[in-house]
Order: C-alpha cells, then structure tokens, then sequence
C-alpha cells in the first residue's frame, strides 16, 4: 500500500512543526500519530512549542498535551477532530451520574492534558470540534444528536495552564473543560460553536481554582460559561474557588453565565464583572440542584439582554435566576448564600427569579443598582418559570413580574428600578411578588406594576 503524502517541511521548518513529524492533512490516523510524536518529542526534550502550520487543515482523534509544551496554531492552520467517536482513544466519563451504581458512560476528548504542569494552547489559528459530523437529525429548534460526542479539549489534574488568541469553534459537546485543575488563565480566545448543538457549553470550570478568563468572546448553544463540581468526580475533591471572568461577550440558547445546577462540592469566591450578554435564553444564573454549598459570587457591571426561545433549551428569558430545587428527592441538602448583583442594565420578557423549593437553603440575595426593563418581543408563549432539572414541577406557573422571590431569607434592595414596555400580555404583573421571605428589605426598589389599575406595585405575602 502506497505511503499518504507528507506535507513538506523545509530547513526553516522549527523543530517542532507537524510538517516535521509526518502529518499528511488526509489521513486521520497518521496524523494523530504524527502530532503526538511531536508533542512528546518536545516534551522529551524539556519543552517548548509545537507548530500546527498555516496552509492545511490536520484532523485528529484524542491527542495528549504534555508539560512545558505549548501548543501554537499558526493564522490559517486549523486542527479538526475526527467525525468518528472511535477515533478518541482518550476518555473521561460522561459529567452527569445521578445514579452512582450506573457504570461511567465514557465520553471521547479531542486535546487532553491530564496531570500536566505548565501546558499551553495559543496562537491564531482555529480548533475545530467537527460538531456538524454528530448531528442525527436537524430539528427547528435544536439538532438531535448521539450521547457519545467528544468534548473538544479537557484539562484534568493540571496546573499553570495558559489559553490565548486561539479560536475554537464547531463543538460537539462541552468545548473547554478544566476539571480538577488549579491556576488557569484564559485570554482573548474566540468559541464560535452552532447555536442549535446541544450540551457544547462554552467553557466549563469543574472543581477547578484559582481561574480567570478575560477577553473571550463566547457563542454557545449551551451555557457560555459554567461553573460546576460535578459527578463522577475520580476522585478530585478540591473546591471550585477564586474563580474571575471578565470582559466576555456571550450569546447562547441557554445561559450566559452561570453556576450550577450541579454541585457536589462547594463552589465560592467567584467574580463575574464587566461583561455583555445577547440574545440568551437566560442571562446570569446560580442555581443548586444537588447537596452542597454555593457562597460568596458577584454579578458586577454588565448588560443583559434575554428572549424566550424553544423550551428544549433551559430558561424562560430570566436576565436574572437564583434557584434551589433538588435535581432528585435524596438532593434536598444544597444551599446558596451571600450572591450579589450589582450595576446591571437588564433587557427581556421575564424579570429576576430567586426561588428555593423550601425555607432555610436561600440567603443573602442583595440587588444594588440594578434596572430591568421586561417587554414582550417573541411570539414564544411566557407565564411560566423553569425550575429544570427538579423532580418537582418544572414549568410552575408563576406570572412574570420584575422581581420574583420565594422561600428566601435576607433579600435587599438598593437604588433598583423596574420598567415595563408598550407590549405587556395579561401574565405580566409586579414590580416584586414575594412570598414565604424573611428579612426583605425592599424599599430601595422602585417602578409600577404592568397595569396599576389592577395590580399593586408589590405584592408581598
């Protein structure tokens, strides 16, 4: 059988480019081959850069990052993983097990780091996830697709970990995940995934530390960013702590940004600021579905704008969400304490939803500075709030009002307004409807009811 061309290297070539190593841009095997010789080759020799090269697009199974190797994309290269789920002999298990007797549901990783120290992704070029390659079937809404679909690129176990520039697009499942890892920095990276691919969340940081991501711009059919400790852990048991994200853009059909649902270890220390979200099925959110603690998160200096879309995907056009309601009956012992949100510019048809499933799991809510103006735009029926993933009723039917608080103790108000526009259905009712609350404060909260003439400003029980 006759060798698949290689594509030329000349002496100018760095030692380190793929060219060097045998990739051919047609064979996925060979080339898969050739790109982790290279990055072993570099790792072997202390470290350094591994060159994708501009001008041929390379596609991959699962390839191993090692330590002290940066991984660069030259502008114009493109790494693409492989349309076959086979072809990722690096796995981890799927991140959702509600059932802890269920054998793990191996998923497939296209760029894996596992125990690495000091490992980098840069540079101009594209990383590209092949989603399109998983779709069953195109529906209006949402595409229908296999579980088994690789994440895109998996830091596990690592440390001093760096992303830059780099734009990662066209996801099958979650795109960025750090799991378990400590001291990452994520800078000026573009992920561009299909609106309508289900689960390719932007950037998930899963019993992970001492984080920051700034400068990205994120267009996700699932969560732009999301903060979890989720299970299976293997065994990491770290918090997911000390977590800034800063100066993102994002557009997704579910959340922008968000914490949750699924906590089995305590997530606190977290700072969201300066960041603009359009076009989201849900803006900011932190909500506990499982048994462990959520504390101390800021929302600081940012523009909302939501809309209600198909409910395939999670949300109901909330800017603004905090919720705790059990994923299953034997999850009844998660809380969230002390969030805050302050200096918001919020846009969408439905208002701020603070809701526990029952008194004593909800507290420390505190609004400052924060304006939301509700209008109707969608032809999507509203009226009804999502409290998914719940064994309980998932779509209550609670009518839209600015501010909507169940259940929760120590909820403040300062300098917040409510505003309503010209298209304002029958559903559309308070500025604030408050009940089972402890210790409200809400006199720093301003603005009328949809229709004064039959609804009070508050309504508070």
């Amino acid at each position: 059988m006759n060798a698949q061309p290689s594509l030329g290297a000349d002496a100018n070539t760095p030692p380190f480019d793929l060219r060097r190593f045998g990739v051919t841009g047609t064979d996925v095997r060979r080339d898969t081959e050739a790109t982790q010789r290279a990055i072993d080759a570099c790792a072997a020799g202390g470290g350094g850069r591994v060159v994708v090269p501009a001008g041929a697009t390379i596609t991959v199974g699962s390839v191993r990052l090692r330590s002290h190797v940066e991984l660069y994309l030259e502008r114009g290269a493109v790494l693409k993983g492989s349309p076959h789920h086979q072809d990722y002999a690096a796995t981890i298990p799927y991140p959702v097990q509600l059932d802890p007797a269920a054998p793990d549901i191996p998923i497939g990783v296209m760029l894996f780091a596992d125990d690495a120290e000091d490992v980098a992704i840069t540079g101009p070029g594209v990383i590209d996830g092949n989603g399109r390659a998983y779709v069953l079937e195109d529906t209006p809404y949402i595409y229908r697709c296999p579980r088994e679909r690789p994440y895109t690129i998996v830091f596990r176990n690592c440390r001093h970990v760096t992303m830059r520039d780099v734009t990662v697009r066209e996801a099958a499942f979650w795109t960025i995940r750090l799991f378990g890892s400590d001291d990452v920095l994520i800078d000026g990276i573009r992920i561009l995934n299909d609106l309508k691919m289900p689960n390719n969340d932007g950037i998930d940081i899963d019993w992970s530390s001492n984080v920051r991501i700034a400068n990205c711009q994120i267009v996700a059919g699932d969560d732009g960013i999301s903060l979890h400790t989720s299970q299976p852990n293997g065994g990491i048991t770290r918090p997911c702590e000390n977590i800034v994200v800063t100066g993102c853009t994002i557009t997704s059909h579910s959340a922008g940004l968000v914490i949750g649902a699924d906590i089995d270890g305590i997530i606190r220390d977290v700072v969201f600021d300066s960041c603009v979200i359009k076009e989201s099925h849900r803006g900011v959110a932190v909500r506990n579905a499982m048994r462990s603690t959520v504390e101390h998160v800021l929302f600081s200096n940012m523009v909302i704008e939501t809309r209600l879309y198909d409910s395939a995907w999670w949300g109901r056009a909330e800017p603004i969400c905090v919720m705790v309601n059990p994923w299953l009956a034997r999850f009844e012992g998660g809380s969230i304490r002390d969030v805050r949100f302050s200096n918001l510019v919020c846009r969408g048809e439905n208002g701020a939803v603070v809701c526990a499933h029952r008194p004593g799991v909800l507290s420390g809510i505190h609004f400052d500075r924060v304006t939301l103006t509700i209008e109707k735009t969608t032809e999507w029926d509203g009226g009804h709030q999502d409290f998914r993933p719940t064994y309980l009723e998932e779509f209550p039917a609670i009518p839209v009002s600015g501010f909507i608080l169940r259940n929760a103790d120590d909820v403040t108000f300062r300098d917040c307004r409510v505003v309503w526009g010209q298209h304002r259905p029958d559903y559309y009712r308070h500025a604030l409807d408050a009940a089972g609350c402890t210790r409200l404060e809400a006199d720093g909260l301003s603005g009328e009811s949809a229709d004064p003439a039959r609804f009070p400003a508050k309504l508070v029980r």
